[in-house]
């Protein structure tokens, strides 16, 4: 399975998975409720709010938005030909034709056209830092200078990369009508006036033009609250009690062009979608009605499961519940549940920055070396895996690009270097800091999400010999791990990172700007060659030598792949686990009710 955290590339993939399945076809009057915690706030789900809504509004984002790719059940990707395809046209550089059929339309008539894709890029690309937001920012769009080409029919868009990026294939995501962001912006009651307006702002560079449409790219489609929001559980109830009606929301909210349209919000609590009954661009739909209802944890979207009010979720640990407190729940509530690895790993992540204990900066290159050394063997990796699958059984880590289920995991961890780090080795670690002299005890700030009870276990059994070897560790954990690692003021991150050679990943993330301002001339070497290969064994070369190189510079070090759980309630009769994990929305042609 694939997780979809990892903020910037799982975006793309936000859509169900593909099988042989069939359908018998859309049943009237059918209603599914979906579980969510923390709370939706846009239906642009491009747009970065906050990190607590990002992964809420891609869930509902993957049901109202079709996309160029599904993934099948194994994390495979699959062509959407009834919406477009996706073609390189030149290889050096690289140009992509991102073409469209012509049938897909947003909920208002107006076609679903090359503009809509410029739009993105625009997005993601920010030429004129105009203020735009994107989670895809870091994406393979930030390695394109010059504007894409759009067909005269308005059914392609053409993009050159100055690279070779990993992601062509799932960049170019549909978010918002351009249409209506344009007429919005620019004061026009017409699409194609606006249309031709926004051409125009992009193609001059335009500033203030591409300010004032990054401000409705933005703003156009957030969930604007009543003045009494009212949020489930609350009271401590499980389910939705609204004080107030639903309210009637910017247009944007209610412009889409996926397999379901929303008909209402009510913010803090819900959010109706009704089946698109013009979808023809995807795979088709079963269900009629799909209400979302949002909880303050996943506790109490599985009290709301055993109350008969939610029928699917996919709950996550938090500091009030384990995954095993979880599945108890599901247990009590008499619903059935999958338990497996996601793509995502947790991992110890080392800060190479100035402020940095492992910096050299702050001591010379024999010594910062032997630091990171000592720390990454003081980690207690057999231990950290024996308590997390005490009760159900976690997936060993040990490298940065493919899961334990790859073909291709085995060959690379047999060469990475992972076997000097797999079993905790203090009496080395301890010897290392003696050899080169290093003064101790050496101070650590440990940084994780104070909410996350497997980072509080991993961090006290990281604790266990740390004094005995010479590392004072310093506890900086908070609940919002992120601000906190902007800044830099950290030695070790343990956090969750997606799998870079799995659909999805980046195999750029590592350096060049990356959390742990990691640098390092082999790996920008490795890189390049890597963008240059073309044929896809060619590029898993590379990526085994990237899997060493990171292991030799002591980049940090892979634990296991994070599990996920997706339960659902006796009413469901079949549905699809995500690949990716951590998804509640995902298969949707594939549910079907009992009875």
């Amino acid at each position: 399975m694939k997780k979809v955290f990892a903020v910037l590339s799982a975006f793309a993939l936000l859509a169900a998975t593909l099988t042989s399945c069939s359908v018998s076809g859309l049943h009237a009057g059918s209603v599914i409720n979906i579980g969510e915690t923390n709370e939706f706030n846009s239906i642009n789900a491009d747009n970065r709010t906050n990190d607590a809504a990002l992964a809420v509004n891609r869930e509902v984002a993957a049901l109202v938005n079709p996309s160029f790719y599904y993934t099948d059940a194994a994390g495979k990707l699959i062509d959407n030909k009834e919406f477009g395809v996706v073609s390189v046209v030149g290889k050096n550089p690289l140009k992509v034709e991102y073409s469209l059929t012509g049938k897909a339309k947003w909920s208002d008539g107006v076609a679903v056209s090359a503009d809509d894709l410029l739009l993105s890029w625009l997005a993601a690309r920010n030429p004129a830092d105009a203020g735009f937001e994107s989670v895809r920012s870091g994406s393979g769009l930030k390695w394109t200078t010059s504007i894409p080409i759009t067909s005269a029919d308005k059914k392609s868009i053409t993009v050159t990369f100055d690279r070779s990026v990993a992601d062509w294939q799932t960049v170019m995501t549909l978010n918002a009508p351009a249409h209506l962001v344009a007429e919005k912006a620019f004061g026009l009651t017409d699409a194609t006036s606006a249309l031709a307006r926004f051409e125009e702002a992009v193609s001059s560079a335009s500033v203030a033009d591409q300010t004032l449409i990054s401000e409705q790219y933005s703003h156009l489609f957030l969930v604007r609250a009543p003045t009494a929001p009212s949020v489930n559980n609350a009271t401590a109830t499980p389910t939705p009690t609204p004080t107030a009606e639903p309210i009637e929301i910017g247009g944007g909210l209610k412009v889409n062009a996926g397999a379901y349209l929303v008909e209402s919000v009510n913010p803090g609590v819900s959010i109706t979608l009704k089946a698109n009954p013009n979808f023809a661009w995807g795979p088709p739909v079963t269900i009629e009605t799909v209400n979302i209802k949002f909880y303050s944890d996943s506790t109490s979207i599985l009290s709301a499961m055993q109350a008969g009010d939610v029928d699917i979720c996919a709950p996550s640990e938090s500091g009030i519940a384990t995954n095993s407190d979880l599945i108890s729940l599901a247990k009590a509530a008499g619903a059935k549940y999958e338990f497996a690895a996601s793509h995502d790993i947790e991992a110890f992540l080392l800060n190479f920055g100035s402020d940095s204990a492992f910096s050299t900066a702050k001591s010379d290159v024999v010594k910062s070396a032997a630091l990171r050394d000592a720390f990454l063997k003081l980690i207690p990796r057999t231990k950290i895996l024996a308590a997390l699958s005490k009760d159900n059984p976690v997936l060993e880590a040990r490298s940065w690009i493919y899961s334990n289920s790859s073909n291709y995991y085995t060959p690379f961890v047999q060469s990475n270097g992972s076997a000097d780090f797999q079993f905790q080795n203090a009496e080395a670690a301890g010897e290392l800091l003696k050899t080169a002299n290093v003064r101790t005890p050496e101070d650590i700030r440990v940084l994780f999400d104070s909410n996350n009870p497997r980072a509080k276990s991993e961090f006290a059994l990281l604790g266990q010999y740390a004094t005995a070897v010479g590392f004072n560790l310093i506890d900086v954990s908070t609940k919002d791990p992120r601000t906190v690692s902007a800044t830099g003021q950290f030695d070790v991150l343990i956090t969750t990172v997606a799998l870079a050679g799995e659909v999805g990943g980046d195999p750029y993330w590592f350096t060049g700007g990356s959390v742990g301002q990691f640098a390092d001339p082999a790996l920008d070497a490795l890189l390049v060659s890597y963008s240059a290969k073309s044929d896809a064994l060619d590029q898993i070369g590379v990526l085994k030598q990237v899997d060493t190189e990171l292991y030799l510079a002591k980049f940090g070090l892979p634990l296991y792949q994070v599990p996920a759980l997706l339960v659902y309630g006796k009413r469901i009769k079949t549905i699809v686990d995500a690949p990716y994990g951590g998804s509640a929305t995902y298969g949707y042609w594939n549910w079907t009710l009992n009875g």
